[in-house]
């Protein structure tokens, strides 16, 4: 083992080796990756390889973007076959409701650039004629979207990255993090040490453990996902003997399930209530390859809707059922960025969808460490959006509400109550008897709008006028409103120097912050005194 490399990635899943790749590809060829046991021995070897492009987030729909279009150049690069299957992905819906999601979510996917069909029962029908199409209203489609062998996908990565110069060291587990006098990082294995500049972590199921190595409480807890695996059905095994495509994946949003071909069967994959979350002071030290005892008692609504919607289900045997851990976090976004008060230390954790996001953390992370900044907008998966109350007892009932929600109905105002109230304000109670509806940023619960006496105090949440319309209007008719979300900051007229080159306009009505590279960063709103320059920017 070499004792200085650039960067050391710890964590051999697809996520960390997708890092490795594409450090070494941006020509950093001084790179080593470390893993406990052999690649894929965590979640990764379990997963069933979906590659959803469907997500609500900017951040995260970029990512999934990338992968997916990546991943078969991977397969041309490498030589390697990745097992990619281009069959499309259905998405059905059964409530107007759930068709307005879908309307808001093509608005986002045309800004990222992902196509997006509507369809209406009868077109699913012909795509999926397995489907019973009775009650439902409506469905998408993303023409791009299937699956890939986790496994074969991690070894060609392994390949391109060792042959762009990076090694990896297999079976070697990292006892300790520390810094070095000249700010470097020392890493302690079982096999020696190591120096390096920038240190990933990407572990996976031990990223507390990890987390806690530098004094991070890093907010990634697993939960429990459970896919059953049935025998070979006739109607399919008679479509693949007559040279038809694979239906491609269907999901049941309102049934809270995705489903696919496998072998000549199907897979059914439930995100059920009362999944508990798992490895909760990480898995022990022998851990690999592991699985959980199955709870199919669980799954019950869930094989009920299955067998209705896919009666060709119903009538397969169960060959195998998988329950393995899914890292995840509060709010079901991974943590991919640098880490809070702790010098090039770097953070790719929380996978909840870790295959279809590895590839674009991997090339967002490589980005961020060797040019400074990442090139598409990662808010939403910055690992600085927690904070300390992000404690375990937290972390466990966030982690569980993810998974549990992770097909339901996302609102645009939407407040998850798990782990609530969590922080309040000493005036909490008397604004609940004035009938306050909270909702909560970074912990805090915080007022969102006043119920009249005689209505309920909660949220209707929709995609059209949520019930706090009225009487927020009625607020604002009221009230003055100030632009407390704001920040005024006096500068010296000696500084307005080392702002000009941020600033997109001199001119002094609103204008915004930028990014060396010219990217939007912040809105701003800069006011000249005689001496001086205030800047407002968003608190």
């Amino acid at each position: 083992m070499k004792t200085h490399a650039r960067v050391v990635v710890i964590g051999g899943g697809v996520v960390g080796v997708s890092a490795l790749y594409h450090l070494a590809k941006k020509g950093w060829s001084d790179v080593v990756l470390i893993e406990r046991k052999e690649l894929t021995s965590g979640s990764t070897w379990h997963a069933a390889g979906l590659l959803p492009l469907f997500n609500m987030s900017y951040s995260v729909g970029q990512i999934h973007k990338y992968s997916v279009k990546f991943y078969q150049e991977l397969q041309e690069e490498t030589g390697m076959n990745v097992g990619f299957r281009n069959v499309s992905n259905i998405r059905l819906a059964q409530t107007e409701d759930r068709m307005d999601e879908y309307r808001q979510y093509a608005g986002v996917a045309s800004t990222i650039g992902v196509d997006v069909d509507f369809l209406t029962p009868d077109e699913v029908k012909d795509i999926w004629p397995l489907c019973n199409t009775e009650g439902l209203v409506g469905a998408i489609r993303h023409p791009g979207d299937g699956y890939i062998q986790p496994a074969d996908l991690t070894q060609a990565l392994a390949r391109g990255a060792r042959d762009r110069g990076a090694e990896i060291y297999r079976n070697t587990t990292v006892t300790g993090i520390s810094r070095t006098a000249s700010g470097e990082w020392k890493i302690t294995t079982d096999k020696g040490e190591i120096t390096c500049e920038h240190v990933v972590s990407a572990t996976g199921n031990f990223a507390r453990q990890t987390g806690r190595m530098v004094g991070l409480n890093i907010p990634v807890i697993p939960v429990e996902h459970q896919y059953i695996v049935t025998e070979p059905h006739d109607d399919i095994k008679a479509r693949q003997a007559a040279g038809l495509p694979e239906m491609g994946v269907l999901r049941d949003s309102d049934g809270r399930w995705y489903m696919r071909e496998e072998a000549g069967g199907l897979i059914l994959g439930p995100y059920e209530a009362g999944a508990p979350a798992c490895y909760v002071d990480g898995p022990s030290a022998d851990s690999e390859y592991e699985l959980f005892q199955e709870d199919l008692e669980r799954l019950e609504p869930h094989i009920e809707s299955a067998m209705h919607r896919v009666p060709a289900f119903g009538e397969s045997g169960v060959k195998k059922v998988y329950n393995g851990a899914i890292a995840y976090t509060p709010d079901g976004n991974p943590i991919i960025g640098p880490a809070w008060d702790v010098p090039n230390f770097w953070l790719s954790e929380g996978h909840s969808f870790g295959i279809t996001a590895a590839g674009g953390a991997g090339w967002q992370l490589a980005e961020w460490i060797v040019e400074g900044e990442p090139t598409i907008d990662m808010l939403g998966v910055d690992p600085r959006r927690y904070g300390s109350y992000a404690n375990e007892s937290y972390l466990k009932a966030k982690n569980e509400e993810a998974y549990e929600n992770v097909f339901v109905i996302h609102y645009p105002d939407e407040e998850r109550g798990a782990a609530r109230p969590l922080r309040t304000a000493p005036c909490y109670d008397r604004l609940k008897d004035l009938g306050a509806v909270f909702g909560q940023k970074f912990g805090w619960e915080r007022a969102n709008w006043f119920a009249p006496e005689g209505t309920p105090q909660e949220d209707h949440w929709s995609f059209r006028r949520s019930n706090w319309f009225e009487h927020v209007g009625n607020e604002c008719a009221i009230r003055l409103r100030m632009p407390a979300c704001w920040t005024c900051r006096p500068l010296p007229n000696a500084g307005f120097p080392a702002l000009a080159p941020r600033p997109s306009s001199t001119i002094l009505p609103p204008t915004s912050c930028r990014r060396a590279s010219g990217a939007y960063r912040s809105p701003c709103a800069d006011r000249a005194w005689r001496r001086a320059f205030r800047i407002h920017d968003p608190a």
